[in-house]
């Protein structure tokens, strides 16, 4: 009988999970190959809850000697030295930063540990780097080996002050100030690593650090993080079955386990992190559900992106637009001072990965990596837009699960949509009067409780609006503005969409709607079925 292994939920030391004898995968080979290239300074980015930190106690403890702790593992066979150097980590994620007098109460406190440590004068009236520097120093005299340096979260303080330009110009300064021995002290240093959720820029921040090697987009390394489809129905096999026994206790119908591996990859797989492809699970999520013993959105809990919606918002960038958005690497990898656009930072913090890579022309598709952040971003995004109307997503639940199950038909559930759009405040439609606003609303409200819908999905001859689908059907929606339900059911015929679904057997209807600006509604609609 399967049983629960304990999977260190929370953990970020790697000690922690030896001592523990808690589930660790197996990153080390990854941490081998990086102590023994010929890059010493090496940059990172990931989502967060992705890993990131745990990668850089495992990096730390290497780079102690403490080859007790790796007994067993890949680089137990692999390295054959352990030699003991000396580090030094920061975390910049281990407090706030709502002012600038933070940083020096937050990095002061780290830096003080060291300067204790090797015995310096605690210089609370010195700069960050100069106090950085003199901890560089010291270890490398009183050790006599070279210093390992490892940052953690670099940017955390951007992040915190993303909408206070001014602090954030100030609190980017004293970063720089503070990075700046990692160039001028490079001759003492024997490895720097950081990590952070948005990308590294030469321009700013590290402006005299340019000799990083980023690990980011190397398809080399797109495993170090996460949790591979190979590492999954491997290793953890165990833990699938195990997630598997304990759903079959309340399922209605009992669970297999190709089942259960299948709700798995739909519900935490998808992200990818170079043109090769590989897929890669949320490891927050997965841990959750193998030690909760039930499939649920673990990660979009832990941080809802409202900063992020307000910037959809204020650049008036709809949902979605996010569905297949095509981009080169320059524009969703933008650095993180210069945010005016959603995408990258969507990207950067996880709610958007690679779908897809055309080479020919070194262009990237971007989407929402699986159905847990799909639909926990909608919601949160409905929620935003519709803070004083959120209780009305309770009737359209009920008018989708009715024709999810047959109770109702399509033209009932029309008039469902129609009913929730005249009941939105005026508040809200007066200020969203297009007919992407209706579009998004909808789909938004749709996708965050689940529904199998998509928005913008591509033919031969343009994107159709909106497709739904049921058990026994799709239903192909296009919106009109001020103009007929009979011109939006036209161009659903006219342009094919259906073709899109030839091979499904599931009959296609084609569902034409108009908006009427003075009623802020539905005004008429129309039906036809496309395909038997």
């Amino acid at each position: 009988m399967a049983v629960n292994r304990g999977y260190g939920i929370g953990l970020q030391v790697f000690s922690d999970f030896i001592k523990r004898e808690a589930i660790y995968v197996d990153k080390t080979a990854y941490v081998y190959k990086m102590a023994h290239t010929k890059a010493k300074n090496f940059f990172l980015s990931r989502p967060r809850r992705f890993g990131k930190s745990l990668l850089v106690d495992t990096l730390r403890c290497y780079f102690e000697g403490r080859k007790e702790l790796f007994r067993g593992l890949a680089i137990d066979s692999l390295e054959k030295e352990w030699v003991q150097y000396p580090v030094i980590r920061l975390d910049l994620s281990s407090g706030k930063y709502y002012d600038l007098d933070s940083i020096y109460s937050i990095v002061g406190y780290i830096l003080e540990t060291y300067e204790k440590k090797y015995g310096l004068p605690v210089r609370n009236d010195a700069k960050l780097g100069t106090r950085l520097t003199s901890i560089i120093m010291a270890a490398y005299e009183q050790t006599g080996r070279e210093v390992v340096v490892l940052i953690d979260e670099y940017d955390a303080p951007m992040l915190d002050s993303i909408h206070k330009p001014d602090l954030q110009d100030q609190l980017r300064e004293r970063v720089r100030d503070l990075f700046s021995p990692l160039k001028a002290q490079a001759q003492y240093l024997r490895f720097v690593f950081l990590t952070g959720i948005s990308k590294f820029s030469q321009l700013s921040v590290f402006s005299e650090l340019n000799n990083l090697r980023i690990l980011t987009f190397d398809p080399e390394y797109e495993g170090v993080c996460g949790i591979t489809e190979e590492e999954l129905t491997t290793f953890l096999k165990p833990d699938i079955e195990w997630l598997c026994q304990c759903m079959n206790e309340f399922a209605p119908t009992p669970l297999t386990y190709d089942d259960t591996l299948a709700r798995l990859k739909r519900k935490y797989d998808g992200y990818h992190f170079s043109s090769r492809m590989t897929d890669i699970y949320n490891p927050w999520s997965l841990f959750y559900a193998f030690d909760t013993g039930n499939i649920q959105n673990y990660w979009f809990s832990t941080g809802t992106p409202s900063s992020l919606i307000n910037l959809m918002r204020t650049r008036q960038f709809n949902l979605p637009q996010l569905e297949g958005f095509e981009a080169d690497l320059k524009e969703f990898d933008a650095p993180t001072e210069r945010i005016n656009d959603p995408v990258p930072v969507l990207f950067q913090s996880g709610y958007l990965t690679i779908k897809g890579y055309n080479p020919a022309i070194n262009s990237f598709t971007l989407g929402f990596p699986n159905e847990e952040v799909r639909e926990g971003f909608a919601d949160s995004l409905y929620r935003y837009y519709m803070e004083d109307y959120v209780g009305s997503s309770r009737r359209m639940t009920s008018a989708y699960w009715d024709l999810w199950l047959k109770k109702t038909t399509i033209r009932e559930f029309v008039e469902a949509v129609r009913r929730w759009y005249a009941g939105i405040p005026y508040s809200i439609t007066d200020k969203n009067q297009n007919e992407q606003f209706y579009q998004a609303m909808f789909y938004a409200l749709m996708a965050g409780m689940g529904a199998d819908v998509h928005a913008e999905e591509q033919t031969s001859d343009g994107r159709m609006d909106i497709s739904l689908k049921m058990p026994d059907a799709i239903y192909i929606i296009e919106f009109k503005y001020d103009k007929t339900a009979g011109e939006a059911l036209e161009q659903i015929v006219r342009k094919d969409y259906a073709v899109r679904f030839a091979a499904d057997a599931r009959p296609v209807y084609a569902v034409g709607l108009n908006v009427s600006s003075d009623r802020r509604t539905i005004e008429g609609y129309e039906v036809e079925k496309l395909k038997n």
